[in-house]
């Protein structure tokens, strides 16, 4: 069984609902495109995808479930995928922030590394929920993370964001009385930190604000992509 992870682009559509991006549109009509555009993107995979779960990026609250046939609408930020959810996958929504896979013996888990979870340690909630459903530990786990903004083009609004020190120690830059933030670095020292080994860490180096296949709030192209995690005996 083959753990496939691929990514939306611009040309696949904008996955959002926000009500804002679409002024002309009911609510309805809004659902109806959104899952259209799903159904499409799906399709275009090959993949026997029979169900999906979306992980949005609002998810804020750092716990974890797992996903089944029966799981619909979701409030954790961490989504549990088995070998034997075959044909499930799960879908994250995000601009710039990298989604974090994170896979033991046949279970993966899924997550958003936005400023305000990583801020909540949902790194460690990753690792500790891994080690609960496999006994695995730490440096037996992989980890994968994708695009997201380089150290030069991750601007902070403010760095007062960065709430939890130990997370983001060296990993601010000031230039021109701005602040830059090198997340794939405080991502990487958080990983060794837990006792991940780093020949098991993985990076997309793609930059999301200078690939134009992308969404990117910092290169103002608005919009959302989705990540899908699939286990399936095919392969992409």
């Amino acid at each position: 069984m083959k753990l496939n992870i691929f990514r939306t682009t611009i040309d696949d559509g904008n996955f959002t609902k926000e009500k804002n991006d679409y002024p002309n549109l009911s609510i309805q009509e809004i659902n109806l495109l959104y899952q259209t555009k799903i159904d499409k993107f799906l399709q275009k995979t090959g993949f026997n995808i029979n169900k999906y779960v979306i992980l949005p990026a609002k998810n804020t609250k750092i716990k974890s479930i797992n996903v089944t046939p029966k799981t619909k609408n979701v409030t954790a930020s961490i989504l549990i995928l088995k070998e034997n959810t075959q044909g499930i996958a799960v879908l994250v929504e995000s601009t710039d922030d990298p989604v974090i896979i994170a896979k033991a013996a046949n279970v993966c888990a899924v997550a958003l590394g936005t400023i305000e979870n990583l801020n909540n340690n949902i790194i460690h909630e990753i690792i500790e929920t891994l080690i609960k459903e496999t006994n695995a530990a730490p440096f037996e786990m992989t980890f994968y993370i994708t695009s997201c903004p380089s150290k030069d083009n991750y601007i902070l609004e403010s760095k007062n964001e960065l709430t939890n020190e130990s997370i983001w120690k060296d990993s601010v830059i000031k230039k021109h009385k701005k602040y830059y933030l090198d997340i794939r670095y405080a991502i990487f020292n958080q990983l060794l930190y837990e006792i991940v080994d780093p020949n098991y860490i993985y990076f997309d180096s793609k930059d999301s604000t200078e690939n134009k296949n992308y969404y990117s709030k910092f290169a103002n192209r608005p919009g959302k992509n989705l990540t899908c995690v699939v286990y399936s005996n095919e392969e992409i």
